[in-house]
């Protein structure tokens, strides 16, 4: 095991940045690698059982990933496409047994020098067969998805739906093998309590885990403790998988469930980020076992039989599946778009790697002879191996219909009631959302102020604002900040997780951040958050918070756009840093202090200390919404308060024009920048603002 596992990592060192290089799915080079290392090539390493048993963790990892992708409101889709998974089935399983029954083998025959093993198959072995075709790959299946970002389009849905079905078919077909070769007598008892203890057993492990696991995260995740925690998604997969199997289901069913009771919690990112290294390892190692199973002699020797049952394997599943979503309307309301259709039919057209199992089985049973079970082995793998393809293929052929289908999502769209997301419900977030490194007091005040301000200004230049999803998301660590405050704001949403892992910003569904705020207070985690979110994210403006002037080269260094000093500066600057119209600090200063932000105004603004510190009264006054920033209809409302010192008309005009020329584009005003106007105003206009400066003066002087 040991040197098989060298094996395994060198060759990972090599596909993945070679499969990249050429533009094509690491998979088939895992595949290929291990055809050609494995026992049927140059016999490298041995596929062993131990080495089989850690590929299947990595089948584990992936569909505990892909039940973390099913929150609740994608969970009731996927059940609008459970009548096309059991049409699939049970249509492909009718149409490949109506094959093998019929004079088809026999005339293929006479054409071509297949197999005599395919010919004159009797009934059951028919049957199983037909069973073992209608299963599809999720292994191959789920990445192809990934990579196209089909997950969450209808095509994603209806596929993970119907792969999900398969998955659950492969427990009772277990089962019911030996009644099938007839060694057994049907005993309808046992049936009945095998399928009691599967769907009532297993069913009371996902009640009390619903219940609990959440419960153990929120333990787990106060350790503060990245290791603890990771060793926590790897007992929850695995555990959740050898729990289903002793129930009567298939491992994956478990992992998959095991997903799902997590999809709806505040851990979902963290545990996708923590899981990830380990899952694409693994899952390797899975393809690399599965190509060493690739007999190439068998193959040539028998080409013309496996290249006839591929491509027949292909077109009957496709085009049956093609079939069965073109069904009328008020046959099937929830009917697949054509685009969408051809996505699902290619992509589940080839084997399943649940196949290998029930061949295993049906061999051992002598349901299927051996020579036919490694033909079967053949014609799977290589159908399996062509699904990156077959999505290639879907691409081509559905992009001439996307037009229609993107016209149907809008029509969609305009007649949706447009219904918040509830509280306790974890949302989707924007792709392009703004992120938030962590949430105490300054990352609290941050969300606050980039809520408000959203609210105030409508849709502002990006489409990261949109009112379907937030655009605005904290993430941190400490699971008594996100629980208490999820959804601050219709547009803002707090989530579980380090930020400083891109990672976890990406699994959350954020695949390109307009902009990231990094708010610890810690110097050194916020120079490394910096760091690392810099190099995962070249072009994403990030804006570092720092405590003292001496912190702000080292964060710049680090990848810093701009560096905000002093705590409560960043969540006042945070909308003007965002819209691209923050003034900075000073002209080669940064502040540190009040203090030092007072004396430096004073000094910019031409105006003494005194006159900065009634400014800030004032300031603050205006600023109702406790935002940190004021918008120009403040001013003019403070303005006009203060007009009865202005002393002719003429005056009163010029103070409009100057309103209207000034403030201009200046929205909002931020307390620096609010010194300056009236350091550079005329004097009429210094006589408006004067009236309340004087009024403040005389409150003080009577306290």
């Amino acid at each position: 095991m040991g040197y098989d596992l060298l094996v395994f990592l060198a060759a990972s060192v090599v596909v993945t940045p070679l499969a990249k290089s050429l533009n094509v799915t690491p998979i088939l080079g895992y595949l290929l690698a291990g055809a050609i290392l494995g026992p049927n090539g140059l016999d490298l390493f041995a596929n062993s059982k131990a080495d089989i048993e850690l590929g299947d963790v990595g089948i584990l990892f992936l569909l505990f990933s892909e039940g973390l992708e099913v929150t609740q409101p994608r969970l009731k889709k996927l059940t609008n496409y459970l009548p096309l998974g059991i049409a699939q089935i049970s249509l492909v399983t009718a149409v490949i047994t109506g094959v093998f029954m019929s004079d088809l083998p026999e005339w293929t025959a006479t054409v071509f020098a297949i197999d005599p093993t395919l010919l004159g198959i009797p009934p059951t072995e028919a049957v199983v067969l037909a069973l073992i075709g209608c299963l599809s790959t999720s292994a191959f299946i789920f990445p192809v998805l990934k990579e196209r970002s089909w997950e969450d389009e209808e095509s994603g849905e209806a596929a993970t739906s119907i792969l999900l079905l398969q998955d659950l078919l492969v427990a009772p077909l277990l089962v019911l093998l030996p009644y099938l070769a007839g060694d057994t007598a049907t005993d309808y008892l046992a049936i009945g309590f095998l399928t009691a203890k599967a769907t009532l057993g297993f069913g009371a492990v996902l009640y009390v885990g619903s219940l609990v696991l959440q419960n153990v995260f929120r333990v787990v995740s106060t350790a503060q403790s990245s290791e603890t925690f990771v060793a926590l998604c790897l007992l929850v997969s695995a555990g959740m998988g050898a729990i289903a199997k002793y129930f009567g289901l298939t491992d994956t069913a478990g992992a998959f469930a095991a997903g799902v009771l997590l999809a709806n919690t505040n851990y979902r990112a963290q545990i996708q980020a923590d899981i990830l290294p380990f899952k694409g390892i693994l899952l390797g190692i899975f393809f690399m076992g599965a190509g060493s199973n690739f007999d190439v002699e068998l193959v040539v020797r028998e080409w013309p039989t496996i290249a006839i049952g591929c491509v027949t394997l292909l077109a009957l599943k496709a085009f049956t599946l093609g079939a069965a979503t073109r069904v009328p309307h008020w046959m099937e309301p929830n009917r697949l778009p054509t685009a969408d259709a051809i996505r699902v039919s290619l992509l589940l057209a080839g084997g399943g790697e649940f196949a290998f199992v029930v061949l295993a089985l049906a061999e051992s049973l002598d349901i299927i002879p051996a020579s036919l079970s490694a033909i079967v082995t053949a014609i799977v793998l290589i159908t399996m191996g062509l699904t990156p393809l077959l999505g290639d293929l879907a691409v081509i052929l559905s992009e001439p219909l996307l037009p229609y289908k993107e016209e149907e999502k809008l029509m969609a769209l305009n007649g949706s009631n447009g219904a918040v997301v509830p509280e306790r419900e974890i949302p989707h977030v924007a792709k392009e959302a703004v992120v938030i490194c962590g949430y105490g007091e300054v990352g609290q005040n941050t969300v606050r102020v980039l809520g408000k301000q959203k609210e105030k200004a409508g849709m502002i230049k990006s489409s990261y604002l949109k009112d379907e999803v937030p655009s605005v998301v904290a993430f941190d660590v400490d699971p008594s900040l996100s629980d208490t405050a999820l959804r601050p704001s219709r547009n803002t949403a707090v989530l579980f997780g380090n930020a400083a892992n891109p990672e976890v910003i990406r699994s959350s569904g954020i695949s390109q951040p307009s902009a990231i705020y990094v708010t610890y207070e810690d110097f050194g985690r916020v120079q490394s958050a910096t760091a690392r979110l810099r190099a995962a994210f070249a072009t994403v403006p990030i804006f570092a918070r720092a405590a003292t002037r001496a912190e702000v080269s080292a964060l710049e260094e680090a990848g810093a756009t701009q560096v905000v000093v002093e705590s409560d500066e960043l969540p006042r600057s945070a909308f003007a840093l965002l819209e691209g119209v923050w003034q900075g600090n000073l002209p080669g200063k940064i502040f540190n202090s009040p203090e030092h932000f007072r004396a430096e105004a004073a000094e910019a603004a031409g105006i003494s200390t005194g006159e900065v510190e009634d400014l800030l009264e004032m300031y603050q006054a205006m600023d109702q919404d406790k935002t940190g920033t004021v918008c120009p209809t403040e001013i003019e409302a403070l303005l006009e308060r203060s007009g009865t010192w202005i002393a002719s008309d003429d005056e009163i005009r010029q103070l409009d024009s100057w309103i209207e020329s000034t403030l201009a584009g200046k929205d909002p005003v931020d307390a620096l920048e609010w010194c300056r106007l009236y350091g550079r105003a005329p004097d009429f206009v210094k006589r408006a603002f004067g009236g309340d400066l004087a009024r403040k003066r005389k409150q003080r002087e009577e306290a």
